[in-house]
C-alpha cells in the first residue's frame, strides 16, 4: 500500500487510540528495521538521528545494533528528541552506545534524521547534516524516507537530501518513492510492516498481480467469445499507429476487430489481413464491445465528427494520443484516457514538471472531478478509478521509452475491456493491461537490448508471458 504523511500519521493516532502506546510502537518499528540489517561482524556503524519520532527509530535501531556487538555511535546534531517515548529510548539506549555532537567516519551509515513529516527545501544545520553523509564514502540505510526527501510530492524538492542505498519503508510505500525527481534517493525499498491495519486508496501492482488465465481460451469458445472492438485512428503522417494498436489487440486475444483508418493509409491493410478495414469517413455502427480512438489521428475537424458518434456508445471508450483533448472528457460508457505526461499537463493546464512532481493527486482528482478512468503513462504507471483511488505499476521496462508503446497498450486496453466478462471482477482491465504491457516489454528484452526494442517486438512478447 501507498500512503501520505497524512495518512501514516492517522494510522499511528488510531492505533493508540486502539491501545497501541507510541514508544511500544516505535520499539517494533525499530526493532524490525534493525532485524533487516546485516553487517559484517565488527563493523562500525554510525546512527544519525534527529530530534522527531524518526530520531527515535534511529536510537532504537543504534541500541539493536549495539546488542549484536557493533560498535555504533549515535551522532544527534540536534540534541534529545522532543518526544517523551522517543526520548526514553534515547536515554535507555545511551547505555549501549557512543554519543557524538560532532559527524564520524564509520562502516555503515543509518539516516534517521527526518521522516515523513519533513517539509523542504532542507536549511540550516540540517542542510550541512545532509551534505557531510552524501560527502561520506560508507552506504547509507535510510529509516522510512531518505532525509531531505518530502513523502507526498516534489514540489519544492531541490535535490539536496540523502542518497540511500536502501529504505526501510514502514508500513508501506511514501508517494515520493514512485516520483521522477524523488525515486533516486531511496535506493532499493524495504516495506516494513508494524502492526497497523491497512487503510491506503492507493496499491502497488508487481508481477504476481498479472492474471494469466487471460491467456487460456475455453475448449467451446469462438471469436465471438472474446469481444468485437472497433480501434479508429491514423492520419496522413500517422498512418502506422493504427496498425500498432489493432496488432496489439490481436496479439492480446480479441476475437473480431474492425480497423477505421484514413483512405491513405487502407494500402497498408495487408500488413494486417486479420482485421476488417472501414474508412475514417464510413464509420461503422455496430454492436461493439468497446472502442479505442486516437492512435495516429489529429485534432481537426473530422476529429469532432468522430467524436460526435463514439461518445454516445455505451461501451467502453479508450481515448488515446490525438483524441486527447478537453472536449472529450464525457461519454455515455465507461471513459478510460490514456495520457502521458505532456498530454495530461495539456488537459490540466498545467506544466509536465508539476505533473511529475505530484502525480498521485494531480492524477487522483482529475479522474474523481471527470468520473474517468485515467492511465497516467510513466515510468510508474499510475492507473486511476473514477473514485479516485488507483494503482501504481511497479513492472519496470525501460524497452517501453519507444514510439509505438503508448499505441501497443491502447490496443492491448482494447482487447481486455472487449471481453470484460471474462475477467475476473477484482482484476482491472486497466490494471491487467499495464501489467501485461510491462511484463511483454520485459520478455522481449531477454533477447533483444532494451535500447533496441521496437513496438512491433513487444507485439509479439505479448503471447510469450
Amino acid at each position: 500500500m501507498i500512503y501520505t504523511a497524512a495518512e501514516i500519521k492517522q494510522a499511528d493516532e488510531t492505533a493508540l487510540q486502539r491501545g497501541m502506546p507510541a514508544d511500544v510502537l516505535m520499539e517494533r518499528a525499530a526493532s524490525a528495521m534493525a532485524a533487516r540489517l546485516t553487517f559484517p561482524p565488527k563493523s562500525t556503524v554510525l546512527v544519525v538521528c534527529g530530534a522527531g519520532n524518526n530520531g527515535g527509530d534511529g536510537w532504537v535501531i543504534a541500541r539493536e545494533l549495539a546488542h549484536r556487538g557493533h560498535a555504533v555511535t549515535v551522532y544527534a546534531p540536534f540534541g534529545q528528541p522532543k518526544a517523551e517515548e522517543a526520548k526514553r529510548h534515547a536515554t535507555y539506549a545511551r547505555e549501549f552506545v557512543t554519543v557524538t555532537d560532532e559527524p564520524r567516519d564509520a562502516d555503515h551509515m543509518i539516516d534517521a534524521l527526518f521522516g515523513v513529516g519533513f517539509h523542504g527545501p532542507v536549511s540550516g544545520k540540517a542542510r550541512d547534516v545532509i551534505t557531510w553523509m552524501r560527502e561520506q564514502q560508507a552506504p547509507i540505510m535510510a529509516v522510512d524516507v531518505p532525509s531531505g526527501v518530502p513523502s507526498d510530492d516534489a514540489l519544492a524538492f531541490d535535490g539536496h537530501a540523502v542518497e540511500a542505498e536502501v529504505t526501510f519503508s514502514l508500513h508501506g510505500y511514501k508517494r515520493s518513492t514512485f516520483l521522477k525527481r524523488t525515486a533516486p534517493y531511496y535506493g532499493k525499498v524495504e516495506v516494513v510492516e508494524i502492526g497497523l491495519p491497512h487503510t491506503s486508496t492507493w496499491r502497488v501492482l508487481t508481477a504476481s498481480d498479472f492474471d494469466r488465465s487471460l491467456l487460456e481460451r475455453g475448449t467451446y469458445s469462438h471469436k465471438n467469445t472474446y469481444g468485437h472492438g472497433r480501434l479508429i485512428g491514423g492520419s496522413r503522417h500517422l498512418i502506422g499507429a493504427p496498425f500498432l494498436a489493432g496488432r496489439a489487440a490481436l496479439r492480446t486475444g480479441i476475437g473480431l476487430l474492425d480497423l477505421v483508418i484514413p483512405n491513405e493509409a487502407l494500402t497498408l491493410a495487408s500488413i494486417l489481413p486479420e482485421a476488417m478495414y472501414y474508412e475514417l469517413d464510413e464509420l461503422p455502427d455496430k454492436n461493439y464491445a468497446a472502442t479505442a480512438i486516437g492512435p495516429g489521428l489529429v485534432d481537426d475537424a473530422r476529429l469532432a465528427h468522430l467524436w460526435e458518434t463514439v461518445s454516445r456508445t455505451e461501451a467502453p471508450l479508450i481515448v488515446d494520443a490525438g483524441a486527447l483533448t478537453k472536449e472529450h472528457l464525457k461519454s455515455s460508457g465507461p471513459l478510460i484516457l490514456t495520457p502521458h505526461p505532456g498530454e495530461l499537463a495539456r488537459l490540466t493546464d498545467r506544466s509536465v514538471d508539476e505533473i511529475e512532481a505530484d502525480r498521485f493527486r494531480i492524477a487522483s482528482e482529475f479522474a474523481k472531478t471527470h468520473g474517468v478512468h485515467l492511465i497516467l503513462k510513466g515510468t510508474h504507471t499510475l492507473v486511476v478509478k473514477p473514485d479516485g483511488t488507483g494503482a501504481v505499476n511497479t513492472v519496470e521496462a525501460s524497452a517501453l521509452a519507444k514510439g509505438g508503446s503508448g499505441d501497443v497498450l491502447t490496443g492491448m486496453l482494447l482487447a481486455l475491456w472487449a471481453r470484460t466478462d471474462r475477467i475476473q471482477p477484482d482484476k482491472s482491465p486497466n490494471e491487467q493491461a499495464v501489467l501485461w504491457h510491462a511484463l511483454a516489454a520485459k520478455e522481449a528484452s531477454k533477447q533483444i537490448h532494451p535500447a533496441s526494442i521496437l513496438a512491433t517486438d513487444l507485439i509479439e512478447a505479448i503471447g510469450r508471458i
